[in-house]
């Protein structure tokens, strides 16, 4: 059993759609049960029952009662690792806070099937499109083209704590663009860029390439559990967050 804690990323966003909604932040947008996003996103983390730590804006943790807490700053690396040191564990998995259908079950899931890749650095989560698309039809997604057909990295990673304590800006830099395919080929390589652009680039180069950039041992864990691929980025997100969960309840 490898030992993780689980880090949220759940710093407020300026959103001019989320207004009409009388919220701050998307992030308080009402879910399932009318649940303010970030709260649901957390209790389902809390439920775990693993070590977590949750960075946020202190008036977000004050009114939700998030605890324990960081205090989001302007710099998501200095951010990152002051919530990172708050975690006494060899391992930390990273999530976004906005993904509304995550629950304790599917983070559990999702760890298991990391496991399964025995013991490594960093474990590189990836969704398929056939599961988001089944899990949540019509739900707008940027995909990657691979040769092994199309995917979406997930709104989150898990990492061995002293490498990433160690690469944390880089960390930081694939976290920043995972939703931007042309700029994560960007840091692992030119001759990524190029099998991107060709449409060659495959599972075995990419983790090539990120051992070696990184010197670190990965793995590509393809999760079972869509939910780690949608996330409320937009209102046409949002929409379709609130149409899914009345479907569900009917």
């Amino acid at each position: 059993m490898m030992d993780i804690g689980i880090l949220v990323l759940a710093g407020s966003s300026k959103e001019d759609w989320v207004e009409k909604y009388g919220v701050q932040t998307k992030l308080e947008l009402p879910v399932e049960n009318e649940t303010p996003l970030i709260v649901h996103t957390w209790n389902g983390v809390k439920e775990t029952n693993l070590p977590c730590v949750i960075a946020t804006d202190s008036w977000l943790a004050e009114k939700y009662h998030l605890e324990p807490h960081v205090d989001a700053t302007s710099n998501i690396a200095e951010t990152l690792t002051n919530a990172a040191q708050e975690l006494d564990t060899e391992f930390l998995l990273v999530l976004s806070a906005d993904m509304p259908f995550v629950t304790a079950e599917s983070i559990k899931q999702l760890i298991k099937e990391a496991e399964e890749g025995g013991e490594r650095d960093i474990y590189v989560l990836i969704v398929p499109k056939e599961s988001i698309e089944q899990a949540f039809p019509g739900a707008p997604r940027t995909y990657v083209k691979l040769k092994e057909g199309y995917f979406k990295l997930a709104n989150g990673v898990l990492i061995r704590k002293d490498f990433f304590m160690s690469e944390v800006k880089r960390a930081d830099d694939l976290l920043g663009n995972r939703k931007s395919p042309l700029k994560v080929a960007t840091i692992l390589g030119l001759g990524t860029i190029f099998k991107a652009v060709t449409g060659t680039l495959d599972v075995p180069y990419i983790w090539k390439m990120i051992e070696s950039r990184f010197h670190v041992k990965a793995y590509p864990v393809f999760t079972s559990r869509p939910e780690f691929g949608f996330d409320i980025d937009k209102e046409e997100h949002y929409l379709k967050t609130l149409e899914l969960i009345e479907k569900e309840a009917n």
